[in-house]
């Protein structure tokens, strides 16, 4: 048996070196598909396949709050405090809160993402330190969390992976740390950007049930499901609701798998994609079919005599299935090449939208489905030429004197293969254009502000050097105030988050109207902002006035809010002269004195909250985004901002320097990435339809020479055999077109969730794509048919 499938693969070499168009247009056809979907492959791989890089990954959870005016939402630090202690469902459950800390490094203070955490954070993710060890319990308490773990990445990039490191003293946002570990290589929490972790130094003691900022995980005890730990979790949850009604009122918890949480949201997506790559590839394995059935009508004299000699039909169709093997795999070497220089681009185009892009790489799994997956396309396209190969009548081929023949199933065959690609082509050209058509709605919302030309950075004031209110009012104005006479910036503000950088959420009361029930007070989307605010980003201010230099501390309370604010809570009133109450009751209420437009906050495709503004002098934040607004392209002004900000305070970083439009830009990098991908693999399908169209017609006009001849000479016109091949052509495309449209109407549903301001059966996107196949369809066919008129009758004829 092996001597024999050597022997025949040596065969199918020599025969594939006899016809280097055919084969080069093969392997390219084949390579073009088992390159992409190997790379789409390795994405899915790479993010919801490949497991998180902690011990027992299956085992960890996300805890969650789950509160009646948001949703899903952090955790209130009594909460955390209760849950770690009543709970039987958990090995460790630990807390965490993302943020960053200054440090002086070579070329100046940096500020660097890191991320505070419970003392048992380690234990609960299952990986210990590389070097040194974790933290201790009595070291995550207030005052005592003078000690940080530093990453490898930081480890080795900062201090050239000194073993020395540990024990000694770093200076984190003017405190005094001790490094006492350093992680493995590869970890990384809560993000791939966090380079250091300290202990989050919370007591139970005084700990608030109101204020909702911590990230909860938990490791499960062996054999408990995320299933019972949800239900066990909601109970203790009911339970607090009731102990606590003032603040924990009808909240409850939710248990979600680690994992789930992450990349459940870009999930449909990548499904979606692979589903794509997958039409892809049976189009190209549609064309390798059609080529190798051609060329076994032009092998039948071959076949016919190999079976006189003794060659049985099985020992045929084994024949063409290497044929078919080898084929696949050079296929399958270009592809997997294509798909590796694939990565990169990849990753760059996704590493702001898609979660673990950075994990993408060719590895044993995706080299195996790979290989796999060129083994079966071979046999996939090799079916149809074998099957043909071994079916002809030896006597009737032998009797044609050499002249090959189309049989009618083999131009059945060949007709089928060549309208099921147009049909998927048109699939993909239909999902396409769906995704185009929901981006171009999406980039042309109007965010209600204008990011053009402002330069958006952010400014940290450690506690050490800054204490107070006052400090942090006079540190910012002299900030600002330098800024406004910079060279090239016309204005300067400043907020506690940037527009389309998420939601800050408070629960407020109206002044004159009874409050409801503990936890059911209206809420609203909160900001600080300093006088030049709205100027900076072109808000308009509708009624009243905006906030001014003369809301100080000092004087009365004011707040502007937006006009979806004043809508929602005085419907039918005049927002201006009410008073909210922000602060629950503790720091008086706050007069409304303008309304503003709306502004969405949290992305391009979601309706602004209802808004609240007040002065920054009358709420200080000691950590807090600055816009400049600039006469010209705001990242020209970057190093500007950084040098105004060292002069004020060399011990300061200017951080997250970024113009705003790449801000807004950002909350579309999802959508762009899923589009451009889809839209490259139409193209793609696009072409390998049009290539197959080409060559069904060319063969087909090869076939007719002589047909061709007679007609010609019996009076015939060069139109009209422009027209009988054209139609010919046109014909099957039609019905692809036909088949595919009512396919896409089918579908459609299935990317519904990723379409915005459109419709899955928007009638523009099926037509428009049917009318550029058909277009295509006809050059493709035109090209043959050229060639056609050209054939002259005499000679045709003589041939015959």
């Amino acid at each position: 048996m092996l001597p024999n499938i050597l022997a025949d693969a040596r065969y199918a070499l020599r025969q594939l070196r006899k016809a280097p168009g055919f084969t080069l247009v093969s392997i390219l056809t084949l390579a073009l598909g088992i390159g992409a979907t190997t790379s789409i492959f390795s994405i899915i791989n790479g993010v919801i396949l490949r497991p998180l890089p902690y011990g027992e990954p299956d085992r960890i959870v996300r805890v969650l709050e789950i509160v009646p005016q948001y949703g899903r939402f952090s955790v209130a630090p009594a909460n955390f405090f209760d849950w770690r202690e009543q709970n039987t469902v958990f090995e460790h459950i630990a807390a965490y809160t993302p943020g960053s800390d200054t440090m002086i490094g070579i070329d100046g203070p940096e500020r660097i993402p890191m991320a505070s955490v419970s003392w048992d954070m380690f234990e609960t993710l299952g990986v210990a330190p590389a070097m040194g060890r974790g933290f201790h319990p009595e070291e995550d308490a207030p005052n005592q969390n003078a000690v940080v773990v530093l990453s490898h990445g930081m480890w080795q990039r900062r201090f050239g992976g000194d073993p020395s490191i540990l024990g000694r003293s770093l200076t984190v946002s003017g405190t005094p740390m001790t490094v006492i570990g350093v992680m493995p290589a590869g970890f990384f929490f809560p993000s791939r950007e966090s380079e250091f972790w300290r202990p989050i130094g919370l007591a139970s003691a005084g700990a608030t049930r109101g204020g909702h900022y911590l990230g909860v995980i938990a490791r499960l005890e062996p054999g408990v499901s995320r299933e019972q730990a949800d239900a066990e979790m909601k109970t203790i949850a009911q339970r607090l609701a009731v102990q606590y009604p003032k603040n924990s009122r009808d909240e409850s918890a939710e248990v979600i798998g680690m994992q789930e949480l992450i990349v459940g949201p870009v999930r449909p997506m990548l499904l979606t994609l692979m589903a794509a790559v997958a039409v892809v590839i049976l189009i190209a394995c549609a064309n390798v079919a059609n080529l190798l059935l051609v060329r076994a009508s032009v092998r039948e004299k071959e076949m016919a005599i190999r079976t006189a000699l003794g060659a049985g039909r099985a020992r045929l169709v084994v024949q063409m299935l290497i044929e078919s093997l080898v084929l696949a795999s050079a296929s399958g070497l270009l592809g997997i090449l294509l798909a590796w220089a694939s990565i990169a681009p990849i990753q760059s185009l996704g590493v702001d939208s898609i979660p673990r892009v950075l994990d993408i790489s060719l590895d044993r799994t995706v080299l195996g489905f790979a290989l796999l997956l060129s083994m079966a396309t071979g046999l996939l396209f090799g079916l149809a030429p074998a099957w043909h190969a071994g079916r002809g009548s030896v006597g009737a081929t032998l009797k044609e004197g050499g002249r090959t023949s189309a049989s009618f199933g083999g131009r059945w065959m060949r007709n089928g293969l060549l309208v099921a690609e147009v049909a998927l082509s048109l699939v993909l050209l239909v999902g396409a254009s769906l995704l185009l058509r929901s981006f171009a709605k999406v980039s042309g919302v109007d965010p209600g502000f204008q990011s053009e030309g402002v330069l958006a950075f952010r400014v940290a004031l450690p506690e050490t050097s800054y204490p107070d209110g006052p400090k942090q009012i006079s540190f910012f104005d002299g900030l600002l105030e330098r800024l406004r006479n910079a060279p090239g910036i016309q204005s300067a503000a400043l907020t506690q988050t940037v527009p389309m950088r998420g939601s800050y959420t408070l629960s407020f009361t109206i002044r004159g109207r009874a409050p409801g029930q503990p936890g059911t007070d209206p809420s609203a989307n909160y900001r600080i902002v300093s006088p030049e605010y709205f100027r900076a980003l072109s808000i308009a201010v509708i009624r009243g006035r905006a906030i001014t230099e003369y809301d100080r501390e000092t004087s009365m309370k004011v707040a502007v809010v937006d006009d979806a604010f004043a809508r929602k809570f005085f419907p039918g009133k005049e927002a201006i002269g009410q008073g909210i109450d922000i602060g629950n009751g503790t720091d008086g209420f706050y007069e409304i004195v303008g309304v503003v437009g709306e502004v969405r906050h949290g992305d391009l495709e979601t309706a602004g909250d209802p808004t609240m503004y007040v002065p920054f002098k009358q709420d200080v934040f000691s950590s807090v985004w600055v816009l400049a607004k600039t006469s010209g392209e705001a990242g020209r002004y970057a190093e500007v901002v950084r040098q105004t900000v060292r002069e004020i305070d060399p011990a300061l970083p200017a951080y997250s320097v970024m113009p705003l439009d790449e801000i807004v830009d950002g909350t579309v990098a999802q959508r762009r990435f899923s589009m451009l991908l889809l839209l490259l693999f139409a193209l793609l399908a696009l072409f390998l339809a049009a290539v197959g169209l080409y060559g069904v017609v060319s063969y087909t006009v090869s076939q007719r020479t002589q047909e061709i001849g007679v007609r010609m000479a019996i009076g015939a016109q060069r139109g009209d055999v422009l027209r009988m091949v054209l139609g010919d052509g046109m014909k099957l495309a039609a019905i692809g077109v036909v088949i595919g449209a009512g396919a896409a109407l089918a579908l459609a549903g299935y990317i519904a969730s990723l379409l915005f301001g459109v419709t899955p059966l928007d009638p523009a996107s099926y037509l428009v794509t049917a009318g550029v196949l058909l277009a295509v369809a006809a050059i493709a066919c035109y090209v043959p048919a050229r060639r056609a008129m050209s054939v002259d009758p005499l000679l045709a004829l003589r041939q015959e």
